[in-house]
């Protein structure tokens, strides 16, 4: 068992060391502590100034190994599933638990170099001052429990769910159901979510994160939550290799026809753009998805409603299109992603670009088919923003409401950008370009944003920078479209 753990880890190393997308997440997760370490230099007249970039550090690289367990642990078996080699890696000789080792091992040891890269950014901030070491000893010690629990729960859920997309999705939400419910305690009035919420921060490693930031801290470095992460992973990993035979096998016993895939029941009549309906019912669900999507905004609203009883409706609205874009943006990182991926893993991309239409035109409905499944989650955003104008109970000048709404403009257009640079990558690096894209992004948005509202700049250069970039955005895209058409053509010649 262990020979063949080492042997299909040994291959698994070797493959992914041969994607570009690992050396781009740990160089922009590198570039991102770079300039956390900046901007700490520049505040040194602040106390604690080496507290407050270890806190950052440690917040960042947890939202990295966040992303690769949703978009890379939760994908380890699902890949198989899908590519239908579980049965020859079973035929083999190989038992559950060596491919479930070998196959996360390599990732795993990706993830511990990205908590690895910031250990010289560690001693600058000791450097900076205001940390001590049983900080940074229960810092690490919390980081490191929480990949182990992030890849066991990804690869749990890589076992259950029969597809890469519903891993992913099922992957996001234990981790939020996990993450989150401590630092929604200041939403909400209600002394009794507030107790369930420090209920659950004492077993939360992100929590925990922040509780060892704190000025003064002298806690051990083996916490509640430490010891939960630890045993919840245990957990998670028995249940997976339990479950291998029977989940895992799954896939290639169910009807894989993909008119049952998505939604309950769905069409066998094409539109007149067929490819805009494969795209609205397979890639993004169809209807029941669509209604889905319209539901999941309206129930955040009325979350954020009954938790905070007595505030105005501008305030709800305000913080639900914050959490509608957030999680429009997750919705549409993973779809997108795969707007083309099946095409080319299942060889049917060169006979798709026979069709009398042009690539051109096969990309543009493409585009919007993905668009018009995801309507929901793109409007919900813009619409809540707007009620929180209408509903407001606090005086709001012209100037400051030509500002957001120049700036949300530009909010907008950045998403697009980031969506079709994700394309753009996961043309070259598969599902890796999920979280080298949310790095490069992040750490440019950051920039952007730190920039801007940093400057002397009044009201009016503001919405002049806001318009600018827009138009930056704008030819950014079209250069991207571009680049993508190319490399389509490419890969249509050479399949």
């Amino acid at each position: 068992m262990l020979v063949g753990a080492l042997q299909l880890a040994k291959l698994s190393l070797l493959i992914e060391s041969r994607k570009r997308g690992a050396h781009a997440i740990r160089l922009g997760l590198m570039l991102m502590l770079y300039q956390m370490v900046c901007v700490a230099q520049g505040s040194t007249w602040k106390s604690a100034s080496g507290l407050q970039l270890f806190q950052s550090q440690l917040l960042a690289t947890a939202f990295f190994l966040s992303s690769l367990a949703i978009f890379g642990f939760s994908q380890s078996v699902t890949e198989e599933k899908e590519g239908e080699t579980i049965g020859l890696l079973r035929l083999t000789g190989i038992t559950p638990l060596s491919i479930l080792i070998g196959k996360n091992g390599a990732m795993l040891l990706e993830a511990l170099v990205l908590v690895a890269v910031q250990l010289p950014f560690t001693i600058v901030a000791i450097t900076l001052g205001g940390i001590s070491w049983p900080q940074v000893y229960a810092g690490y010690a919390a980081l490191v429990a929480f990949l182990w629990l992030l890849a066991a729960i990804g690869i749990t859920m890589s076992v259950c769910r029969p597809d890469g997309a519903s891993a992913a999705r099922t992957t996001a939400t234990a981790v939020a159901l996990y993450a989150l419910p401590p630092f929604l305690t200041p939403l909400s009035s209600y002394p009794e979510w507030q107790a369930m919420c420090e209920t659950a921060g004492t077993v939360s490693l992100p929590a925990q994160l922040m509780t060892v930031t704190e000025s003064g801290f002298q806690g051990s470095a083996w916490s509640p939550a430490v010891w939960f992460g630890i045993v919840a992973g245990i957990v998670c990993l028995i249940v997976a290799w339990g479950k291998f035979d029977s989940m895992a096998m799954l896939a290639a016993k169910s009807d894989r026809s993909p008119l049952r895939l998505g939604t309950r029941r769905i069409s066998r009549r094409a539109w007149s753009r067929p490819i805009i309906w494969r795209e609205y019912v397979f890639s993004n669900g169809g209807l029941f998805w669509t209604v889905v999507r319209l539901a999941v905004p309206a129930v955040m609203f009325f979350l954020i409603l009954g938790q905070n009883s007595g505030v105005d409706l501008g305030f709800v609205s305000a913080w639900t299109a914050i959490y509608a874009a957030l999680f429009g943006i997750l919705d549409g990182t993973w779809s997108v992603s795969r707007l083309y991926l099946d095409e080319i893993r299942y060889q049917t991309w060169s006979s798709l670009v026979q069709t009398p239409r042009s690539l051109s035109q096969i990309y543009a409905d493409k585009i919007y088919g993905w668009g018009l499944g995801l309507a929901p989650t793109i409007v919900a955003p813009f619409l809540f923003i707007y009620l929180t104008f209408m509903f407001h109970d606090f005086p709001i000048h012209s100037t400051m409401t030509m500002e957001l709404m120049v700036g949300t403009i530009t909010v907008g257009m950045s998403v697009f950008g980031y969506l079709h640079l994700l394309i753009l990558m996961s043309l070259y690096i598969g599902w890796k370009a999920i979280p080298a894209t949310l790095t490069i992004c992040f750490m440019a948005g950051w920039f952007y944003v730190s920039s801007i509202f940093t400057s002397r700049m009044d009201v009016y250069a503001r919405c002049g920078a806001f318009f600018g970039t827009s138009v930056v955005i704008a030819v950014v895209i079209w250069v991207l479209r571009g680049k993508i058409l190319h490399r389509l053509e490419v890969l249509a010649e050479t399949a």
